[in-house]
């Protein structure tokens, strides 16, 4: 298996509280939005940095309603 696919890093909500100027409330209302990327693992929610990167990109100069 290639382990490079799998090197980047899973981002929990801190995570992404610390990464994009949003609350808990709206990281929240991020990890469980159908359009974001996030994978439930046991009753947590994770992103993996290169998704998270990926979706910013795709969603520049767009409005996000959560």
């Amino acid at each position: 298996m290639n382990e490079g696919m799998y090197a980047d890093k899973l981002l929990d909500v801190k995570d992404l509280q610390k990464i994009m100027p949003i609350g808990r409330d709206k990281a929240y209302a991020l990890m469980h939005a159908r359009a974001f990327p996030a994978i439930k693992i046991g009753g947590r929610y994770f992103v993996s940095e290169n998704a998270l990167h990926k979706w910013l990109e795709s969603h520049a100069y767009k409005q996000v309603i959560l």
